[in-house]
Order: C-alpha cells, then sequence, then structure tokens
C-alpha cells in the first residue's frame, strides 16, 4: 500500500486534471434547406416538425457510421439527416448511441405516437415495418 503521502500527491493531481475532462457541449450549425425532424435515424420514424431553412440548431451527437445527427431546435429535440446541416461540426462533434426506448422515454413521452413504442423496438431489423399510424393521425387535430 503507498504511503499516505502518495495518495494526497494523486488525488491533488487528479483534481487538477478533471477541468480537462469535460463533457461534450453540443456544437452550433444550421439547416441548410427545410428539413423534417424526425423521432429517431431513419425516414420510417415519425416526423416530429420540420424547421426552415437557415434554423439554428444544436448538434449534440451524430450515430456512429451514419449520417444522421441528434439536434436540438428551441423546445424541439430529434433526428435530423446531416446533409441538411451546415457547419463545421462533423469533424468535431461526439459519436452517440441510439436507443428508441431510451430516447423515445427521454423526449416524447407526451407525443400521439409514443404509445406505439412497443412497435419500433426492433426498427433495424431487416423484416422491420413501422406499426400503425395511431388513431387521428401522429399529430391529431390540431
Amino acid at each position: 500500500m503507498p504511503p499516505l503521502s502518495s495518495c494526497r500527491l494523486c488525488t491533488v493531481l487528479l483534481m487538477l486534471l478533471l477541468p480537462l475532462v469535460a463533457p461534450a457541449q453540443p456544437l452550433s450549425g444550421t439547416t441548410s434547406q427545410a428539413v423534417n425532424v424526425r423521432a429517431g435515424p431513419d425516414t420510417v420514424f415519425p416526423v416530429v416538425t420540420w424547421l426552415p431553412r437557415s434554423e439554428p440548431v444544436r448538434i449534440v451527437g451524430c450515430l456512429r457510421g451514419s449520417p444522421w445527427c441528434d439536434v436540438v431546435a428551441g423546445r424541439t429535440r430529434g433526428w435530423v439527416h446531416s446533409r441538411y446541416l451546415a457547419g463545421e461540426f462533423r469533424a468535431r462533434v461526439p459519436d452517440v448511441e441510439f436507443s428508441v426506448t431510451d430516447y423515445w422515454s427521454a423526449h416524447y413521452q407526451r407525443s400521439r405516437w409514443y404509445p406505439t413504442l412497443s412497435g419500433w423496438v426492433e426498427w433495424q431489423s431487416p423484416s422491420f415495418t413501422p406499426p400503425p399510424v395511431p388513431r387521428g393521425g401522429l399529430f391529431g387535430s390540431r
């Protein structure tokens, strides 16, 4: 076991390094043209909203090996294909994971399509077919 003074030195050194290890911050970008924001990283997912051209967005991250990025625009969060995003973000944006269950539970519990969650968990399987649209449509009456 190292002497107590060595442990104190290790603690001090660790404390000095902590500010260097900060969580990734979302990057700024804009939409390059009008685009649908989807509830997941694929065109089969429900449309959350659409954004006009030149809309500012915060890019939380992009799915590794995929052109889809998780973005925030105002109070809306969802997925946009990176070809519709402008800015120097791609080289610096963090890789993120996607789980339908976790993502929808965190962001869409009040959405009209949330009750269909169980029908989306296998979205990456080759035989996946999206569940039927909820009665009243995805957006319901406004």
